[in-house]
């Protein structure tokens, strides 16, 4: 987004931030056009059709509070009517409220009693008012968080059926906030401004028909400062939604500041940026004050001219409704009805007014949300996929392979042909970028092949379900993911299993020091990300995870690059008892862990350029005989 398009208000905050990330973030906020705020709510809206029930009885309750909140003052009109003798109103509704207030036991006759029995009245209107209202209130919160709950699922379902590419192109801070903060928001625009906005609809509609029936002149003259009120508050529409939109990007920018500066805490004092640090949080704060300012200065434009409004409203009904009394065109209990109804008109407009910066915060949060939603998922089970097809023998196949990453045009596999037979180890050497990777990420189905075939057990990975292909492939990373619980949840990521079986599988690859160090044993809790394990012993669990699942196929991503020389020799023997009877793919850093593989593919570019066994390269003097005597060399 060039510059000279920003807002005014868009280029004070990058003024005052300096940070060119606002720039794109600003971009990402934009909500630009009503029509897209209609398709927002029609989208909203549907997610009510599952809760029919609910929302029919919180509509219908809505309207008897709009009903009831109309009947003070009509009460009050027609007190003094009563008891002024003004005559007797012709309306059925009229006689009913009369007759009840006759029919109330009192010991006081006269004007007394008919004060006393519509005071009854209008205790037991807004008594009932109370009660539905808290009814009301109650149905509508608990219809927003059932909204809310549906779409959150709803956002990660989405997520987690997505390809590598997807989460290439959304950082995992955009995803946390799109399925937490986002997701949000929309439950305050439901529960909230949702609730109020269509009760106060309600209500003037309701308000408009009981004037209507009292007098038609005096109605026209509430109606007409309709338009009046509505220009003040679009007029703040206009002036709060930069702002608004503003604050909402520096919001999200500093709370991805925040998160990413937290977690680099230990780089920024060794390095001694804390003062660097400290300067760019102050402008970030700085530029969000000054959004906020913007939003106050709209404010204070918007509630002096309802007032103004409403005033004018109320002297023209007064003059006019004073000379109507005296032609005897309405009697004064009609008249004051109309001024608190006067006074009582504009609060709706004036109630949307105050949640449209919740309005549009929660617009810009729904469209960010959808904007997920609507993404395509690229990588699915296709509807000719065999769903009793499993993988059992694990060979692997590429024939003639090309691929290229989305959103670029350079091939990153080039006709790479390889097959692995059950049982077999393929080594992919080469430098970075030579494709490694990739191949395993292919076999895997996180990418589709541009051109080629990938087939497993000879049949194409596209025949097999997803969730059956990848259930027969074990992927141990070099960089592997610790989550935040008990060491049994780690290895066996939810999955139930018996813990001796558990216990077994930890000794198989070595792994049993990390039960027998603590007294809690499968029990304890590990740190989020592993913060106390050593990089030996999170390779550890990641063995136990891959062993457990007993699959035909185990890949090895550069596993043991960044352990030290003594810990791998520890976990060679655990590598030879996952692999053993396993077809295995490994992506080697340490060319001394694949002499023993069937095949070594060395790539350059998405290319093979080189295949053999260790001896038999060795012996060509090429491109892996140069690789291994440099890290023998490097290693001596």
């Amino acid at each position: 987004m060039k510059t000279k398009t920003l807002s005014r208000v868009e280029r004070e905050a990058l003024a005052l931030s300096n940070d060119p990330i606002l720039v794109k973030m600003l971009e990402e906020e934009r909500v630009e056009a009503d029509e897209v705020d209609m398709r927002l709510f029609a989208k909203l809206l549907a997610y009510l059709k599952p809760h029919k029930g609910l929302t029919a009885v919180a509509v219908a309750l809505s309207l008897a509070e709009s009903l009831l909140m109309t009947l003070p003052a009509y009460i009050v009109g027609l007190a003094i009517d009563a008891v002024s003798k003004a005559g007797a109103r012709d309306g059925v509704f009229d006689g009913i409220l009369t007759a009840m207030a006759a029919a109330v036991p009192v010991s006081q006759d006269g004007p007394t009693s008919l004060i006393i029995a519509f005071g009854a009245i209008l205790l037991a209107a807004w008594t009932l008012r109370w009660v539905i209202a808290a009814v009301t209130t109650y149905l509508v919160q608990k219809l927003g968080q059932h909204v809310v709950h549906d779409l959150r699922v709803d956002v990660f379902d989405h997520i987690t059926g997505q390809g590598l590419a997807f989460f290439h192109k959304n950082p995992v801070g955009r995803l946390v906030n799109r399925t937490t903060f986002d997701v949000q928001s929309l439950s305050e625009l439901f529960s909230d401004a949702f609730a109020q906005g269509f009760r106060d609809v309600l209500f003037v509609i309701v308000l408009c028909v009981v004037m209507f029936k009292l007098d038609f002149t005096l109605s026209i003259l509430i109606v007409g400062s309709f338009p009046l009120l509505v220009g003040v508050a679009l007029l703040y529409r206009a002036l709060a939604r930069p702002s608004l939109r503003t604050m909402s990007a520096i919001q999200s920018r500093m709370n991805a500041w925040l998160a990413e500066n937290i977690a680099g805490m230990r780089e920024n004092q060794l390095y001694r940026r804390e003062r660097r640090r400290e300067a760019e949080w102050y402008s970030l704060t700085q530029a969000h004050q000054a959004s906020i300012y913007r939003v106050v200065q709209a404010w204070a434009v918007l509630r002096p001219g309802m007032m103004i409004v409403s005033a004018l409203a109320t002297s023209l009904v007064l003059i006019v409704g004073y000379g109507r009394v005296t032609e005897g065109l309405v009697t004064i209990g009609v008249l004051i009805t109309f001024i608190e109804y006067t006074s009582r008109v504009w609060v709706p407009v004036r109630n949307l007014a105050e949640k449209f910066n919740i309005i549009q915060n929660a617009l810009t949060a729904g469209e960010r949300v959808f904007n997920i939603l609507e993404q395509p998922t690229t990588i699915k089970t296709l509807s000719t996929a065999d769903p009793n097809l499993k993988v059992v023998k694990g060979s692997v196949e590429f024939k003639d392979v090309r691929f290229t990453y989305p959103r670029t045009t350079e091939e990153v596999i080039k006709g790479i042909s390889f097959e692995a037979k059950p049982g077999e180890m393929v080594a992919l050497v080469g430098n970075t970028g030579a494709g490694k990777s990739t191949i395993v990420q292919l076999i895997s189905r996180f990418y589709d092949a541009s051109e080629g075939e990938i087939r497993v057990d000879g049949r194409l990975v596209t025949d097999f379900e997803l969730p059956n292909l990848r259930a027969g492939i074990a992927l141990v990373p070099q960089d592997v993911v610790i989550f935040a619980g008990t060491l049994r949840e780690n290895i066996t990521l939810g999955a139930e299993y018996p813990d001796e079986t558990v216990l077994e599988t930890l000794k198989a690859v070595r792994g049993e020091i990390l039960v027998t160090r603590n007294e809690d044993g499968l029990d304890q809790v590990l740190e989020e990300g592993g913060r106390t394990l050593s990089a030996g012993e999170r390779q550890l669990i990641s063995f136990a995870r891959a062993l457990l699942v007993n699959p035909p196929i185990i890949i090895l991503d550069e596993a043991t690059a960044s352990i030290d020389t003594e810990t791998e020799s520890l976990i060679q023997e655990a590598l030879v008892r996952l692999t053993k009877g396993r077809t295995t793919i490994v992506i080697a850093h340490r060319l001394s862990t694949i002499r023993d593989a069937h095949q070594i593919l060395v790539l350059r570019h998405g290319q093979v350029i080189e295949r053999g066994t260790h001896p038999e390269l060795l012996h060509r003097g090429g491109e892996y005989a140069a690789l291994y005597q440099s890290t023998r060399a490097q290693s001596s």
